[in-house]
């Protein structure tokens, strides 16, 4: 896999991730505002989950990236 690919890749991934979470924000980030203590506002629990869905797609990603890299 050439670099440039594997950019364009990561760049499509992060996209997509974006754009997924944008469009379901609204209702996790009421249902944590519902569920979780009241010193979190909107804004932080949008963030909080937005957050922690990047980091774990792309962790998950990278990890399954670097392994096939390794086998080959």
């Amino acid at each position: 896999m050439s670099r440039k690919i594997a950019i364009f890749a990561f760049w499509l991934l992060g996209f997509g991730i974006g754009f997924i979470g944008y469009l379901s924000l609204p209702n996790i980030s009421h249902w944590f505002a519902l569920n979780v203590p009241s010193f979190l506002n909107q804004a932080v629990i949008g963030a909080l989950v937005t957050g922690v869905a990047g980091s774990a797609i792309s962790t998950f990603t990278i990890v399954l990236w670097a392994n096939r890299s390794s086998s080959v």
